[in-house]
């Protein structure tokens, strides 16, 4: 199930249309893929538009050839910079519609990190969740549901992965089988796993949705997994997201 062309850490080309991965200050993963207009899968911290913007200079493009934004989640290592993204470029954002209020800072997390050493020492200072959470508001465009697809690249199709956030989503590009799965599923050393306990509304929940999303892509001739944190994933695919959902499984239990 390996990609022709794609390289992995770097991104690569699948059948001409070529995506790059940049890992931001935080560590979250840009990825950004070339066509007509450009698309931009998750958008870093706010400081990461500038290495966005050099970036897409090295591609021969302009930030004002940025089309369309997707955002997998409201945390501010993937959100942080599509303010000034769709700002400069006037792009369409995408996001589900439960994290479209949080990312427009119409709602506040009251405390996303309740488990965990971060979420313990986060929330038990009033207001530190709240702003460590926060990004420079940015509209979304077009709120999505599970299930729906935006015509944009041949479709891509929003997987519905609640727990991290409320609206934390993967994006399927159905016509290249690439899945992008923001912090739905990380890649930790190489291992597919669950995103981080600290930074999530209700790991239980998280870990069904990672499991979930492992069994509804399971069918499709997936070419590349593209985590939010982590080399991207083009080899031993089904394999790798098997084992990942029998791990959340035994967490979850009987």
């Amino acid at each position: 199930m390996r990609g022709p062309g794609l390289t992995g850490e770097t991104g690569g080309d699948v059948n001409s249309q070529p995506f790059r991965k940049i890992k931001g200050l935080m560590t979250g993963n840009v990825y950004i893929v070339e066509g007509d207009e450009l698309v931009i899968v998750d958008t870093g911290a706010p400081t990461d538009f500038r290495i966005i913007e050099r970036q897409v200079k090295r591609l021969g493009r302009s930030v004002e050839d940025i089309g369309h934004i997707f955002i997998t989640h409201f945390h501010v290592d993937h959100a942080g910079a599509a303010a000034a993204l769709k700002e400069a470029s006037g792009a369409r954002v995408y996001a589900h519609e439960a994290d479209a209020p949080i990312l427009a800072g119409e709602e506040k997390v009251q405390s996303v990190y309740r488990t965990g050493v971060i979420g313990r020492v986060a929330s038990a200072v009033p207001g530190v969740s709240e702003g460590m959470a926060m990004v420079p508001p940015v509209r979304v465009d077009v709120p999505l549901k599970d299930g729906d697809v935006v015509p944009v690249l041949g479709g891509m199709r929003l997987i519905h992965a609640p727990g991290h956030t409320p609206g934390n989503s993967c994006y399927l590009w159905e016509e290249r089988g690439v899945l992008f799965s923001g912090d739905a599923i990380i890649n930790t050393y190489h291992v597919l796993t669950l995103p981080t306990v600290g930074f999530s509304c209700d790991f239980d929940l998280a870990a069904r949705s990672a499991r979930s999303v492992a069994r509804r892509v399971a069918d499709e001739d997936l070419r590349a997994v593209c985590p939010g944190h982590g080399p991207v994933v083009d080899e031993d695919i089904g394999g790798k997201l098997e084992r990942m959902g029998r791990r959340a499984g035994r967490r979850l239990g009987p």
